[in-house]
């Protein structure tokens, strides 16, 4: 009886399948005239698969090209970023430098300008808020600093400007009370018309020049200088009195207007230098008045 179990004809069928592998690479391998025209037809058929197999390697290649591309774009752009950062720094320094040149060309100017001993310092620290208008610098009673010394900074023009008065020192520092503090004051001179007035500071780094007599004529963009007088009611009792050197620019009229008792003017003045953002200045160690 034949035995035609499953297991039988599938091992017969892979043998069957062995033996067309083996005949099929044996006709391969052969250089007859038929088993040439095979290799072509073979070949040719695989062309396609060939070709996508290129494809796809050619693909995974320009991905791995593609990422190191990537990768060494980013290298250069870190470089050229550091470079960049090192530029800006560098161009930074060389603009502050410019700057404090030109502040210290201004302030040896005056020096040679002002009749006056002058003492070079440096601001050390200032007061943030806009209620009190005071600076330290970095000279004391060792360097003939004293309390009540004007102190001159250098206008846009190269002219010297008031810019306060020394109000307390030590051995190797003292404070600086600037012209726009709400409790400064100096007797000022309106330089185009001669009229007087009394220039205070206001909050806010502003200056107001009061006790005009309504008769003096005082006008928008007139400049107005330390005068280096006491002014005197009928009586003779002193109102206000000026320790400062004459003629230095305290600032230039925006605005005047005349007070509600019609005897008087103010005069709204814009400071000649940018007190906020002073470095340097110089203290009048002894001058001499006219």
């Amino acid at each position: 009886m034949l035995d035609g179990s499953p297991h039988r004809r599938s091992r017969s069928g892979l043998w069957f399948a062995a033996g067309m592998v083996i005949s099929l690479l044996l006709l391969l391998a052969s250089r007859t005239s038929p088993a040439v025209t095979l290799q072509d037809v073979a070949a040719r058929a695989l062309d396609p698969v060939r070709s996508a197999i290129a494809g796809v390697g050619s693909g995974i290649s320009g991905v791995f090209t593609a990422i190191g591309e990537i990768d060494r774009l980013r290298s250069e752009n870190d470089r050229l970023r550091s470079q960049l950062a090192g530029a800006d720094a560098r161009l930074a320094e060389l603009r502050e430098a410019a700057a404090e040149n030109a502040q210290l060309r201004r302030l040896l100017g005056l020096t040679t300008s002002l009749q006056m001993n002058l003492l070079p310092v440096r601001i050390l620290g200032r007061d943030p808020s806009n209620f009190s208008w005071e600076v330290g610098i970095d000279a004391g009673t060792h360097d003939g600093v004293q309390v009540g010394m004007p102190v001159v900074a250098a206008a846009d023009d190269g002219s010297g400007a008031l810019a306060g008065s020394v109000v307390a020192t030590g051995p190797d520092s003292a404070t600086v009370r600037l012209v726009v503090d709400a409790r400064a004051s100096v007797v000022a001179i309106d330089q185009q018309t001669r009229a007087l007035g009394l220039v205070q500071g206001q909050l806010g780094g502003q200056l107001v020049m009061v006790q005009v007599r309504a008769t003096d004529h005082v006008a928008v963009g007139d400049a107005v200088a330390s005068a280096g007088l006491t002014l005197t009611d009928a009586s003779g009792a002193g109102l206000a009195r000026s320790p400062y050197p004459k003629g230095l620019l305290i600032g230039v009229i925006q605005a005047v207007e005349l007070d509600s008792n019609a005897l008087t003017r103010t005069a709204f003045v814009r400071p000649a230098v940018d007190l906020s953002a002073l470095e340097r200045l110089l203290v009048v160690l002894h001058f001499t008045q006219d």
